[in-house]
């Protein structure tokens, strides 16, 4: 481009600030959008790409088919992978992998030699030598053959080794023992940490524990013990699940079928593993339609960035019809024009494209909850710098094109004559006019999800539970050795209960969440057995006083740990085939052979998970042990004045009890906002994209403003001559906007209605959706359509007439 054109189309543009801050505002929003959802995108759709022949590796997964429905799990029984290994051809690998709790784990620093201590490490499995043989890993020292030739090896990640071992090169840890807990481990190897996203987070590998490897148990599974197998060959594959399934039968079928159980073995691809949420263990699984949303959302952002850059555009073709005249009769060819209003596009494109490094770098410090945890170790930079430069070049040409057009369109002698008006309508004026729809659809779109999503928000916050949970904080009972956990908790319990600051203390599982153990129980009746499948929580005698939960008949469980006697809601009432809750006081409930529990009492229904889940049937059991209760639950004064005291007070007694333990509370109605913790983050993203469409919508809704009042500038002047009234212009101005607005209403409500329908289907407790929301929502985009446009409206009809009239 020759110097004079650069300095004509900047010199344009500073002439022009306020629409060229508007449309680099536009754009750098459209652009950011995209920048951060193409980073997201990349990055979860990156997972175990790395891994060499990866759709030839397959996860065994058990499903679990009990009442009809079918839910998968990923753990699988002990008695699985022994099997399978021993059973296997030379085509499949597998590889098991089980998970493993340490307390603790002690590492020497080398010259100073100090113990370093570290608690409850993450990422810790018990594996074969065939784990490294499925993973690409780069061995700074060792190698996979020698990792678990000994008892008692370790291998460590890099990261790792530098964290156990912080002033030690890791190259040089072979032979180095670590303590975990009370076992010795000595250092065979250390691997480089894998260089891409992977559904394999683990970082220290041991070999298998024997105890497990030779326990044969077909009839328990656990999400902490994963089978993997790798193979090309699709029959190697099917023969193994047809023994696994087979060996099922033989062993736990039986068993599992008197409890209604059906368990069947089955694989996926591991491309598959971090879509899939009813295998995750890890908290690294994300459900596509998640990802997709984002791209929509992204996607939605730079078209409505576009159109508004679009209406902008065209909106300044007329003021711009006497200069492209000139252009025109000088010489100027189509093709100079187009090139030219294409230099202007990319240089306000490459403008907003720097704004929108500091907007996505703002978003990510102001919302990190929407950014994986993984993404800064991960991301591709060269691959998003090519993306946000080629999305920049394609902008500019989509955007230039439609005002180039016009531009080419216009003929000199006309535009010279100051005959533009004839030159704009018709056709190109109801494209520009849909554009506009397209906008507030998406925006009234989002405005009733905000709305919608609020009130289900709010709904699920102030819904009553059933039991009463206002300044109430839980304390977690210590559970670790040396935390001093064999300490009876009733010490604890009767050391606060003498403080007048406390106002109540009770001991157990906690009332809302999915904590709780299950079992299946028989009551005896006239016709056979009535089976009962049912969650158990352990309580206290002064859980059901603390929580206010309704007691509809018999009596509360008394004090000690016989757990003879149980407690019963509502639902376990009626899946017993009864509904007069006197009539189960006294029943009997067995759950094996030898041993049963009387039923003391009936409780209302409360709701024991969160809102998206109906009431299930629950029963609390009595116990005194610190594993069966976990959990301190203590009702904080009605002053809050006294709060501080009784914190103090909670952690001094804490302290001469448990010495070695952190005290911490947790407030529970923080606990039950956690619960919706995907709903708050879903309903603020979208809260987002409400106020950037909106933002952007009324950008292009001021374009076409802009527009109107200068075709109608001599119209309004000689209605002003005729004595019309500035509010009558103005209202003569707004009309055709509203309009449009209200098309776009009447579009949209119907998409939003089926979309969050869709969304509140999650719920099994739910707002219903009303007409008014609707109405609602369409008042607010008149309103903000109103105020877009009323600058442009009353500064056209405060106009001098004069000014309006006068010829040039």
């Amino acid at each position: 481009m020759k110097t004079y054109n650069i300095k004509s189309t900047l010199r344009y543009l500073w002439k022009n600030k306020l629409f060229t801050a508007l449309n680099i505002v536009g754009l750098s929003i459209g652009i950011s959008a995209c920048w951060l959802v193409f980073s997201i995108v990349q990055y979860e759709f990156s997972f175990d790409k790395g891994i060499p022949d990866a759709e030839h590796i397959y996860q065994i997964t058990s499903d679990n088919e009990y009442e009809g429905e079918v839910d998968g799990f990923a753990g699988v029984p002990l008695g699985l992978p022994p099997l399978l290994v021993e059973e296997s051809l030379d085509d499949a690998l597998v590889v098991p992998m089980y998970s493993q709790y340490f307390e603790r784990l002690f590492t020497n620093e080398g010259y100073k030699n100090t113990q370093l201590t570290f608690d409850e490490q993450e990422g810790i499995i018990g594996t074969l030598p065939t784990y490294f043989e499925l993973l690409p890993y780069e061995w700074i020292i060792g190698n996979p053959k020698s990792a678990f030739a000994a008892p008692k090896q370790i291998v460590l990640t890099e990261n790792r080794a530098k964290r156990y071992f912080p002033n030690t090169d890791p190259a040089d840890l072979i032979g180095e023992v670590m303590l975990l807990d009370t076992i010795e481990y000595a250092i065979s190897g250390v691997v480089k940490n894998l260089s891409f996203p992977s559904s394999f987070p683990a970082e220290v590998f041991t070999a298998l524990p024997q105890d497990k490897w030779n326990n044969h148990n077909w009839s328990a599974m656990n999400s902490a013990h994963l089978l993997f197998i790798k193979t090309k060959n699709k029959a190697s594959l099917d023969h193994l699940l047809t023994l696994a399934n087979k060996r099922y039968k033989e062993t736990a079928a039986e068993g599992h079928a008197k409890m209604g159980l059906k368990v069947s073995f089955t694989s996926f691809p591991l491309p598959e593993k971090h879509f899939e949420p009813q295998y995750d263990t890890d908290g690294l699984v994300v459900e596509k339609k998640v990802v997709y949303g984002l791209i929509a959302i992204g996607g939605f952002l730079l078209i409505l960035a576009c159109i508004n850059y679009i209406n902008l555009s065209t909106a300044q073709v007329p003021q711009r019809a006497k200069e492209i005249g000139i252009r025109k009769t000088l010489g100027a060819r189509p093709s100079t024009l187009t090139w030219n209003f294409f230099a202007e596009t990319f240089s306000i494109c490459l403008f907003a494209l720097i704004l929108s490094w500091p907007i996505v770098s703002i978003f990510r410090k102001v919302y990190p909850e929407f950014i994986p945890d993984g993404l800064v170790n991960f991301s591709n930079p060269w691959l998003i710098t090519a993306f946000v430069f080629g999305l920049t070049i394609l902008i500019a040409v989509f955007t230039s094109l439609y005002p180039s057009y016009l531009i080419n369109k216009l003929r000199s002698i006309e535009t010279l004559k100051g005959k533009m008006e004839t030159r704009i309508q018709g056709t190109r004026l109801t494209l520009r006019k849909g554009l506009i729809i397209f906008q507030f659809i998406i925006a009234q779109f989002f405005i009733v999800g905000a709305m919608i999503m609020a009130y289900q928000l709010n709904f699920t916050l102030n819904k009553n539970l059933g039991f009463e949970h206002d300044a109430v904080v839980t304390v977690r009972m210590p559970y670790k050795s040396y935390q001093n956990a064999d300490v009876d908790p009733l010490l604890y319990k009767h050391a606060l209960a003498k403080r007048p600051e406390i106002s109540k203390i009770a001991m157990g599982h906690e009332p809302q969440n999915s904590n709780h153990w299950g079992s299946i129980y028989y009551l005896a009746s006239d016709t056979g057995q009535i089976q009962l499948s049912s969650a158990y929580k352990y309580v206290d005698e002064d859980f059901i006083d603390l929580y206010e939960i309704n007691l509809l008949a018999g009596e509360n469980l008394p004090h000690g740990d016989t757990m003879r006697n149980v407690l019963i809601n509502e639902t376990a009432l009626k899946m017993l085939g009864m509904n007069n809750p006197e009539d189960a006081i006294g029943k009997k409930l067995t759950y094996d052979a030898e041993r049963s529990h009387t039923i003391l009492g009936v409780f209302k229904d409360f709701h024991q998970k969160s809102l998206r889940n109906k009431m299930e049937p629950l029963l609390f059991e009595s116990s005194t042990k610190s594993g069966h209760l976990q959990v301190f639950h203590i009702k904080l004064p009605k002053d809050r004045q006294q709060w501080k005291k009784t914190f103090a007070t909670m952690e001094s007694e804490w302290k001469k009890l448990y010495p070695d333990a952190p005290f911490s509370y947790e407030f529970v109605d923080e606990k039950i906002k956690n619960l919706y913790e995907t709903e708050h983050r879903t309903a603020k993203l979208v809260d987002l994209a409400t106020a950037v469409t909106i933002f952007i919508s009324c950008l292009g809704l001021f374009g076409l403003a802009t527009l109107t009042a200068f075709q109608r500038t001599k119209e309004i002047g000689v209605r002003k001559v005729l004595g019309a009234s500035v509010s009558g212009i103005v209202g003569l101005l707004s009309k055709d906007f509203v309009k449009l607005v209200l098309i776009a209403i009447i579009i949209a409500s119907p998409i939003a209605w089926w979309a969050m329908n869709k969304w509140l289907e999650d719920f099994a407790y739910r707002i219903d959706i009303q007409w008014w929301m609707f109405a609602l929502a369409g008042v607010l985009a008149i309103a903000v359509a109103l105020l877009t446009i009323s600058y442009q409206a009353i500064r056209a009809a405060i106009t001098n007439p004069v000014n309006s009239l006068r010829d040039e």
